[in-house]
């Protein structure tokens, strides 16, 4: 069965505390533009067992089980240095989150969320019931890759004119 790749939302924000204009007064920055692309990872294996990826930008149509790149690009278009910034990308319908290719720096930490971008953190957890010796035990264990609803990025800050990339992979349900 072939799929139409589902259009992403992009949700980008400042957060400096240098800025007076009330939150819900403040306008979309136009301090930094961003991209976001969605490209088909498709991997083969040679004769020797050695796997590599092919990148395949911007597929028309998906299949079950393939994995996309979903990655956003950043440009501070500001001309001056920007203070922290928050990149919250959301696991796009009709896919599951598989797993992290931009991983955590000095200058940038990941945070998930499983509740829509409601709440976020490094490591998502759940709470389940089970029965042991005949007792039920409610306990929180980490939540499963599949259960992830969106990708956050926070960024210290940004300089003039800089690019940056964060990206992650997708499997196509």
């Amino acid at each position: 069965m072939k799929r139409l790749i589902t259009p992403l939302f992009l949700a980008l924000t400042l957060a400096q505390a240098q800025q007076a204009t009330p939150p819900a007064q403040q306008a979309t920055p136009q301090n930094v533009t961003f991209t976001l692309t969605q490209d088909l990872v498709r991997r083969s294996a040679d004769s020797s067992g050695k796997v590599t990826e092919t990148i395949v930008e911007s597929p028309r149509t998906v299949l079950p089980g393939d994995i996309l790149r979903e990655e956003v690009t950043l440009r501070n278009v500001s001309g001056r240095r920007l203070g922290q910034l928050n990149v919250n990308v959301p696991v796009p319908r009709g896919t599951e989150f598989s797993t992290l290719t931009t991983t955590p720096t000095d200058r940038w930490k990941v945070t998930y969320s499983t509740d829509s971008g409601k709440t976020f953190s490094a490591q998502p957890t759940r709470t389940v019931t089970t029965t042991e010796n005949g007792q039920r035990v409610t306990r929180t264990v980490p939540a499963p890759l599949s259960s992830y609803t969106n990708v956050r990025w926070t960024l210290t800050g940004m300089t003039p004119d800089e690019t940056l990339k964060f990206s992650f992979r997708v499997k196509v349900k």
